[in-house]
């Protein structure tokens, strides 16, 4: 009888592993990146705001990144969500600005971003293209675009949002 036991879990414990989620490993994108982001925003008012020259510094551990973009002017938390066919090398993040509450319009700025990228194995090149929508307590409502390309792999050790 026990062998019956042995032998059916034998069978069963291949079948469960094989139905079992794969193991995933996101892409790095740790570096250093340049590129522009455009806001388009509303206070009562249309107006529009961007910087062509973007410095983005990103340190990513496991899936969790942290965010510096433009020297300390905006600072993010996020997390790598890599491709089930291509997890080395693409799929999405999302990055939440530090001071966002669930209070729009009264507390400081609050930001969520959605970003696809793409990276190449064995080489500092990667993309990240992304839109927003933000708010602050001016009050004031708007969306964004980014596009960045990485310069270098150099981990400048971005401290995650407290």
């Amino acid at each position: 009888m026990r062998f019956a036991h042995l032998f059916a879990a034998s069978l069963v414990i291949p079948t469960m592993l094989a139905f079992a989620t794969p193991v995933v490993h996101a892409f790095d994108l740790t570096g250093t990146w340049h590129g522009k982001w455009s806001c388009s925003q509303f206070d009562g008012t249309k107006t529009k705001d961007a910087n062509p020259t973007s410095t983005m510094r990103i340190t990513q551990t496991g899936d969790t990144l942290a965010i510096d973009l433009d020297n300390s002017g905006f600072s993010y938390n996020g997390r790598a969500l890599p491709d089930v066919k291509k997890p080395d090398a693409q799929g999405e993040v999302v990055l939440n600005a530090c001071d966002t509450d669930n209070l729009p319009t009264v507390g400081k700025l609050g930001e969520i971003i959605r970003a696809k990228v793409k990276t190449k194995s064995n080489t500092f090149k990667a993309t990240l293209k992304g839109i927003s929508i933000f708010e602050d307590d001016t009050p004031e409502v708007g969306t964004c675009k980014y596009t960045f390309k990485r310069d270098d792999v150099i981990d400048s050790m971005v401290p995650a949002c407290p």
